[in-house]
């Protein structure tokens, strides 16, 4: 089943749209049962202010449910580790009672995770009020297979001092992106530009061309469309517009040192982002991504999970996941941690609006989030082999890059890795 849906998430998309129905599964209702007196894990691969937040927030789920309650929190390491931890559990029936995952983590275990239909059903409140692309994207397997937690999109982190003192606005064209890499590599003698996905940024640039990417039968792409957005890509990298992550992890890094003008991530990154180090204080800009001949930009970010069959630890689970995903707790996650809001009545708060509205980084960040949500999409990539896919895709992007391969060269060899992965 192929499943290319474009889904806005910000202001057009969180008002007034509507209910997907998803189907029932076999889920446990959550009339039965009593979490009560209960501990539940929570297996999470978050860090630094996310933590703090997420810690923050668990600390007064435990001391203020009533019902006894306790979470306690499995910090799994990078989101890599939580993958393999959760793979491997997964085939040895280990699972944690609930984590953090992305759809496609889970589409070789899909039977392992609880259906949360009944409760939404029985007890959520306002299933409408959690933003339409998350509601289609937990609803992908055929029935509710999560709610939605930390949400992102990837804008454009830049160096608003260096862009001001050259004269340059944040580029807002495939062109744009060229002119400011030329001036600024002319100029300050670094690149212009960076990417912290090499998969998501192919699937970007494809999108913006009229291209498509993959489903479960393959690479989409090996068209005209296809070669000219690679080509595109390729030339930002030939011409040092553009630089590969190397052994850093996050280009935050790269940037908090002065060392890239500019780069493309998460929305959540900007918690990591220091401006001023001894020898590199700057003023951070944020906007709205460059865009092609269409608009795109990326929506990531995880969902949370049941997997628990105990009866009593569902019931637990369930609290906590009501209590995360509550307008309250999602104003705070949001404004402590650089995510989006899952609901639509935490982002239209009057908390939530002031702080959008003031000038910190992560004010700014939110506004440039929302101000790409109208064309933001979820990614379909929830068939088996899918995020094999994206570690290849990264792999051989990176290598073609670094080798110096031509456009056509590129597709071919992306389209064979993909290939390896689905044939």
């Amino acid at each position: 089943m192929k499943t290319k849906r474009l889904v806005a998430m910000g202001i057009a998309a969180v008002m007034g749209l509507n209910l997907l129905t998803a189907c029932g599964n076999g889920s446990t209702s959550s009339s039965s049962g009593s979490g009560e007196g209960v501990t539940i894990t929570f297996w999470h691969a978050m860090s630094n202010a996310q933590e703090q937040s997420l810690t923050e927030l668990t600390d007064k789920f435990n001391a203020e449910n009533g019902q006894g309650i306790t979470v306690e929190l499995v910090n799994q390491g990078a989101y890599k580790d939580l993958e393999s931890k959760l793979t491997a559990n997964a085939a040895a029936d280990t699972l944690p009672d609930m984590a953090q995952a992305y759809n496609n983590y889970v589409t070789d275990y899909v039977d392992k995770i609880v259906p949360l239909d009944d409760f939404v059903k029985n007890d959520f409140d306002n299933w409408e009020d959690i933003v339409e692309g998350y509601r289609i994207e937990n609803s992908e397997y055929g029935f509710i297979s999560g709610l939605p937690f930390n949400k992102s999109t990837y804008p454009f982190f830049y160096n608003k001092t260096m862009f001001d003192e050259l004269g340059l606005e944040p580029p807002k064209t495939w062109e744009d992106l060229e002119t400011c890499g030329a001036v600024i590599l002319e100029k300050k003698g670094i690149p212009m530009l960076g990417y912290d996905s090499m998969c998501d940024m192919l699937e970007i640039f494809l999108r913006q061309n009229g291209a498509q990417y993959v489903d479960e039968t393959g690479a989409l792409f090996n068209t005209p469309e296809g070669l000219e957005a690679v080509e595109f890509i390729l030339g930002l990298y030939e011409k040092g517009y553009a630089r590969l992550i190397g052994e850093d992890s996050y280009f935050s890094n790269l940037m908090s040192a002065e060392q890239i003008a500019g780069y493309v991530g998460s929305c959540a990154g900007v918690t990591y982002i220091v401006t001023d180090n001894e020898g590199h204080e700057f003023e951070l800009g944020v906007a709205p991504i460059a865009q092609g001949k269409y608009n795109a930009a990326y929506n990531a970010g995880t969902n949370l999970m049941m997997f628990t069959k105990d009866e009593a630890k569902q019931k637990a689970v369930w609290e906590y996941m009501k209590f995360l995903t509550s307008a309250e707790s999602q104003v705070k996650w949001s404004i402590d941690t650089g995510y989006v809001p899952v609901r639509t009545s935490a982002y239209e708060s009057d908390t939530y609006q002031e702080f959008m509205n003031g000038d910190t980084p992560g004010a700014i960040t939110a506004r440039a989030a929302y101000g790409q949500a109208p064309y933001g999409y979820v990614p379909s990539n929830y068939f088996k082999g899918a995020n094999e896919i994206r570690n290849k895709v990264s792999d051989t992007l990176t290598m073609c890059i670094s080798e110096g391969r031509t456009a056509q060269e590129t597709v071919d060899a992306l389209v064979q890795a993909i290939d390896e992965v689905v044939k």
